[in-house]
């Protein structure tokens, strides 16, 4: 079996912070846009909006109503980690644009 590609206990963003109003019947509070949370568990559901199963994760910070119930697709989210090289990329190549002008 091959590796998760994100690990239980490790830190992700979410990147992509828009829910359909049905993920509030499974938790109290939603991921905010660039809020860093931790991995709980990983596991494969069928996602809300297309019905075909994908990768989710329950994360620590915000645990389901009911436990065992309701995830979020791991899509939703990038390794913190990946994001702040990714980030980091973007400053310097932003410095190299505006020093080249």
């Amino acid at each position: 079996m091959s590796a998760l590609p994100y690990p239980v206990g490790q830190k992700v963003v979410c990147i992509h912070a828009h829910f359909p109003e049905a993920a509030l019947e499974a938790f109290d509070r939603l991921p905010e846009q660039n809020g860093v949370y931790t991995i709980h568990e990983i596991f494969w559901a069928n996602e809300h909006a297309t019905d075909r199963p994908m990768l989710s994760v329950r994360l620590t910070e915000l645990p389901p109503i009911r436990q065992g119930w309701g995830g979020f697709s791991l899509w939703r989210f990038r390794l913190l980690e990946d994001e702040k090289e990714l980030r980091r990329r973007e400053r310097v190549k932003e410095q190299q644009q505006t020093s080249e002008s």
